[in-house]
């Protein structure tokens, strides 16, 4: 009995005695512990690698990146639909107040140039509509286009991404989108007795839509800096807007 008392002991002391896998996991945590411990006081005194200042830093870029992107180009227009900043279309002015860039719409006054005759006759130039607007456009056409929009139908819709482009629009009623480029867009309605010019700087979206209604034809005159494309323009974004 006393060896087998010995060997019991032996036995139980032998199980007892395996502390060192246990001691091991234990400083494993630990040093997980100590590891997440360095990273945050990295993160909180030196921004690395998501601390406040590197988060800064980053939005900074990302808004540095979006409006050089806004003024070059643009990946996947359809991917990026700005909001509206108006629940009801306005009413163009002579002078688009909410212009960041250029871009906007102006109600000409049809009588200043020397060639218009009152009010059932006008006549305006694309390029010095646009400066007197306070407005940005082209310096020169190297496309110039004359066109329709149908009653329901629309035109536009497209971002170009290294073109500016004016246009004149008269003869029907209906509405007209304008790209606030980093905010939104705004909605314009034009009656049919409305002439405006429309500045698309580059970067800035633009779309136009004529109200149903017989004889509802809007018609215009657009003005770009470079010269026309042999099909879809690769640095044209189209149909930035779903609901166009």
């Amino acid at each position: 009995s006393g060896d087998t008392m010995a060997s019991r002991t032996f036995s139980t002391s032998k199980s007892y005695g395996k502390p060192r896998p246990n001691r091991g996991r234990g400083l494993a945590i630990l040093g997980g512990i100590m590891a997440v411990i360095l990273v945050m006081a990295l993160s909180l005194t030196t921004g690395w690698p998501v601390g406040p200042r590197t988060k800064r830093r980053m939005d900074e870029a990302m808004q540095d990146a979006y409006q050089w992107e806004e003024a070059h180009f643009h990946i996947g227009g359809a991917l990026h639909r700005p909001h509206p900043l108006s629940r009801r279309p306005l009413r163009p002015d002579e002078r688009d107040q909410f212009s960041k860039r250029g871009e906007g719409l102006v109600l000409l006054p049809g009588d200043d140039d020397a060639r218009s005759d009152g009010e059932d006759h006008w006549m305006t130039s694309v390029l010095d509509a646009v400066d007197e607007a306070g407005l940005k456009g082209p310096s020169r056409c190297l496309d110039l286009h004359v066109g329709t929009v149908r009653p329901g139908g629309a035109r536009g819709n497209h971002r170009h991404k290294t073109r500016d482009e004016s246009l004149i629009v008269w003869g029907g009623s209906g509405r007209i989108r304008v790209e606030r480029p980093g905010m939104g867009y705004h909605d314009y309605v034009v009656d049919r007795d409305d002439v405006v010019v429309l500045a698309a700087p580059a970067g800035s979206a633009h779309a136009i839509k004529a109200d149903d209604g017989e004889g509802n034809v809007m018609m215009l005159a657009a003005c770009s800096d470079a010269p026309p494309t042999d099909g879809p323009d690769p640095n044209t974004d189209y149909r930035v807007w779903s609901d166009w």
